[in-house]
C-alpha cells in the first residue's frame, strides 16, 4: 500500500495479547520519559498539568477486526426475486403471516422485514448477516450489501466468515467477488492512564471533528472525524459492554490474563469506502483500485500505520511550541500505533449461534423477577404459590387477547411462539394451512345423498341466512 510518511517506518513492538508493554520500544515516545511505563508500575495519576509520560500500566487483550461491510455484484435469479416479494408481503400482514416472513439459506433462518433499506427493496437478517438485496432490473446496486455482526467477528475469521457467505447468498442468485465497503479495525487494552487527563488540542489529527463524551456524569470516550470516511473512537469498552450485553468479550479478556483491576479501552478506526479507495491498497490489470477482502486483510498494517501516524496522533502539547507536529508522541499512542497485525490478535470464541434469541440464564433472571413481584403484590408466601398465581393471570392475558380473534387458546399461544420464532431465528415456523370457504361443505355430510335446489347451500349458517 502506498501511503504518506513523515518519518522513518515503524517496526511493530506488539508480541502478543496479554502481554506487557514497554513504551519506551514505542517510536515516536520520549524514551527517557516512557522507560519506565508499560512495566506494571503504579506512579501518579496522570493530571492536566502533568502529562502522563510518566508511569503506567497497559496490557493489550485482543485486536481485528470489530464491523465489516461486503458489497456483491450480482444478479438475483427470478425465482428468489418471487419468493422474496411474496414473504416481505407476509411480514406487511397480521401478526399470523408475518410469522411466516421467513427463508432458510443454508443453516441461516433469516427474518424477512416489512421493509426494505433504502434502494434495497428486500432486508433478511439473523444475528450473523444483515442482507440488503436488491431487485433483479436494478443494474447501479450490488445485489447484496452485506453487514457482518461484531459477535460473528469474535468467533471465526473473516475468510471463513466470507466462504460461508458466498454460499448464502449464491442460493439467491449469481454473485461475483466482493469489494469491502467499510472495515473497522481495532485494538483492546486494559490501562491505568487517566484517558480525560488531556483536552482536545491533543489530538493532531487531520479530521475536523473532535469530541469527548460521558455518561451519567462519567467519561466514556474521544470521537474523531465523526461522519467522515475516516473516523476514530476511543472509548471505555467495559462501560459498552454492560450496555450492549456483549458479555462474552470479558471471558476473551480473561483468557489472555487481564488485570481486572484495570478498566478497558478499545481504540478503533472506521475504513468507510472512498478512504479505501484513496488509500492505493493495490491495483488489478486494468488498473482498478483492489478492495476485496484478501486485499484489505493484506493490507491491515498499512491501514493502521496510516490512521495512527498520519491521521491521528495523540501527542503531549508544548508550551514553548506551537509547531504541533513537532509535539512529543504520548507513550499510550506508541503503544497503541505498534500492533502488529501479522500476529494472532487473541482468542475467538469457541461456540457461536446465529440466532437473536436471549438466554435461558436471562429468561430465568427476568422470570424469577416477575415471580417476587407476584408474591409481593399478591401478598403470597411461596415460590410455588407466585407460579401459580403467575400462571393465572398469564392464562386471563392469553384469553382476553385472543377473545375476539375465533382462536383457541392454544393456537393463540402457538402464534406468539412462531412471532418468537421469527424474531429470535430459531425455527422455520410451518406454512399456513388454508382457510376453508366459508361455504365448504361441513365435516361428515355425505354430499351424494343430498339433492339441493338453485342457490342452495350446505353451509348451516348460509342456509339460516337465507332462510332455507
Amino acid at each position: 500500500m502506498h501511503q504518506p510518511h513523515n518519518g522513518p517506518e515503524r517496526q511493530p513492538q506488539m508480541r502478543g495479547p496479554g502481554q506487557d508493554l514497554d513504551p519506551s520500544a514505542a517510536p515516536g515516545g520520549d524514551s527517557a520519559s516512557g522507560a519506565a511505563a508499560g512495566r506494571g508500575g503504579t506512579g501518579a495519576p496522570p493530571s492536566n498539568t502533568a502529562p502522563d509520560n510518566c508511569n503506567f500500566q497497559f496490557q493489550a487483550l485482543r485486536w481485528g477486526i470489530d464491523s465489516l461491510y461486503l458489497s456483491y455484484p450480482g444478479e438475483l435469479s427470478p425465482e428468489a426475486e418471487a419468493k422474496l416479494r411474496e414473504l416481505k408481503a407476509l411480514a406487511q400482514g397480521s401478526e399470523d403471516l408475518a410469522s411466516r416472513a421467513q427463508i432458510q439459506l443454508g443453516v441461516h433462518v433469516f427474518e424477512v422485514r416489512d421493509k426494505g433499506a433504502g434502494l434495497f427493496p428486500y432486508v433478511l437478517s439473523d444475528d450473523a448477516f444483515r442482507l440488503q438485496i436488491s431487485g433483479s432490473q436494478s443494474k447501479s446496486l450490488p445485489m447484496a450489501y452485506v453487514q457482518v455482526s461484531s459477535r460473528l467477528l469474535s468467533h471465526r475469521t473473516p475468510e471463513a466468515i466470507e466462504e460461508e457467505l458466498r454460499l448464502v447468498l449464491g442460493a439467491l442468485g449469481d454473485i461475483r467477488s466482493a469489494t469491502v465497503s467499510r472495515v473497522d479495525l481495532f485494538v483492546d487494552f486494559a490501562c491505568s492512564v487517566d484517558m480525560e487527563s488531556w483536552g482536545r488540542e491533543a489530538w493532531v489529527t487531520r479530521a475536523g471533528a473532535v469530541s469527548q463524551y460521558a455518561r451519567k456524569g462519567k467519561f466514556t470516550g474521544w470521537s474523531i472525524g465523526d461522519g467522515g470516511a475516516l473516523m476514530a473512537r476511543l472509548y471505555n469498552k467495559g462501560i459498552e459492554c454492560e450496555q450492549s450485553g456483549k458479555t462474552y468479550l470479558l471471558d476473551l479478556w480473561r483468557q489472555v490474563g487481564w488485570q481486572e483491576h484495570l478498566p478497558v479501552w478499545r481504540l478503533e478506526f472506521e475504513f468507510h469506502r472512498d478512504c479505501l479507495r484513496q488509500m492505493q491498497i493495490g491495483e488489478d490489470e486494468g488498473g482498478v483500485a483492489l478492495r476485496g477482502l484478501h486485499a484489505i486483510l493484506a493490507a491491515r498494517s498499512g491501514l493502521w500505520s496510516y490512521a495512527t501516524t498520519e491521521w491521528l496522533k495523540l501527542a503531549i502539547p508544548s508550551e514553548t511550541d506551537q509547531t504541533r507536529s513537532r509535539w512529543p508522541i504520548h507513550p499510550l499512542w506508541g503503544l497503541l500505533s505498534s500492533v502488529d497485525w501479522e500476529s494472532p490478535g487473541g482468542p475467538l470464541l469457541r461456540s457461536y449461534e446465529a440466532t437473536r434469541a436471549p438466554s435461558r440464564a436471562w429468561l430465568g433472571q427476568r422470570t424469577l423477577s416477575l415471580l417476587a413481584s407476584m408474591a409481593s403484590v399478591a401478598g403470597l408466601p411461596s415460590l410455588d404459590a407466585a407460579a401459580a398465581e403467575l400462571m393465572l393471570q398469564a392464562s386471563q392475558a392469553l384469553s382476553n387477547r385472543y377473545a375476539l380473534s375465533g382462536l383457541s387458546l392454544d393456537d393463540g399461544f402457538a402464534e406468539m411462539v412462531q412471532a418468537n420464532n421469527r424474531r429470535y431465528n430459531v425455527a422455520l415456523n410451518p406454512p399456513l394451512v388454508p382457510k376453508p370457504p366459508a361455504s365448504a361443505v361441513p365435516l361428515g355430510v355425505d354430499t351424494g345423498a343430498i339433492k339441493l335446489k338453485d342457490g342452495e347451500s350446505l353451509n348451516p349458517y348460509e342456509r339460516a341466512s337465507r332462510g332455507q
